[in-house]
């Protein structure tokens, strides 16, 4: 197994697993969990995971919520079921006090990203998607001095249409037509203008910290961050962000979820 998360920090956290063989090829299974081992070799908790396959562009990533209450090594056991016989698998994770990118809990940057009512600014400058989408008519900090929610994407759709930015603007586009009235989308590239360059250039992007995509983060009025998604997620999960960001709370979702 590989976990998916570049950054686990102290508190709650979305989590995301791959499950391999030994030869590296995507293994489909039914009722997956994991079992999180503490750095003290005590079990801490039994959580469920949920194949995501079906609604994210047939690709096989188990997601889940888990919660870690102090730093250090922590050690995931996964089960499941497969075609003909349980899975198993193990993989030890870091997790950190603080990290690059902007935390749940944490106020975001009042930035100035590029947007279309900028001078000069077109939308093949701010976003690679085809079609692109609509989401570039407000700036962070406009938002912020709005006090509106906001539903921020951090990815390059144009260069991974396949992969996870594609699949997650699809899913955003699905949020959006029920959540665009109450939240600021927003699209925020990682190069300006926008390209598949190696090392991204977007201010915007590297003042979240980021150092992968695609990112989602829900900020609520107050520009505190309630959730944050890393790479493939669902439209019930985000969903549910976006219910919990409107209600207040942060984060937006109980480790019952």
């Amino acid at each position: 197994m590989q976990p998916q998360n570049t950054t686990l920090l102290v508190g709650v956290n979305r989590i995301s697993i791959a499950l391999l063989d030994t030869r590296q090829n995507p293994v489909s299974a039914t009722g997956v969990s994991v079992d999180i081992i503490t750095p003290a070799g005590k079990s801490l908790a039994h959580r469920p995971l949920q194949n995501i396959a079906a609604v994210y562009g047939g690709i096989p990533v188990y997601v889940g919520i888990a919660q870690f209450p102090t730093a250090g090594q922590y050690e995931f056991l996964v089960t499941g079921n497969g075609a003909s016989a349980q899975i198993n698998g193990h993989a030890y994770v870091t997790v950190a006090a603080s990290g690059p990118e902007v935390a749940i809990g944490a106020r975001v940057p009042a930035l100035h990203q590029a947007v279309l009512t900028d001078p000069g600014v077109t939308i093949s400058m701010v976003d690679s998607g085809v079609p692109p989408d609509t989401w570039h008519d407000q700036t962070v900090a406009q938002a912020l001095a709005a006090h509106k929610p906001m539903v921020l994407f951090f990815g390059e759709p144009g260069f991974c249409p396949s992969k996870t930015c594609g699949p997650t603007v699809a899913i955003l586009k699905q949020l959006c037509a029920q959540y665009c009235g109450q939240f600021s989308f927003q699209h925020i590239e990682d190069s300006i203008p926008a390209s598949n360059a190696q090392v991204p250039n977007n201010p915007a992007f590297r003042a979240f910290g980021l150092q992968t995509e695609p990112w989602v983060f829900f900020v609520n009025g107050d520009g505190v961050v309630t959730d944050r998604f890393e790479g493939p997620t669902t439209l019930d999960d985000l969903k549910g962000a976006a219910s919990g960001t409107l209600a207040g709370h942060v984060p937006a979702v109980s480790l019952s979820a």
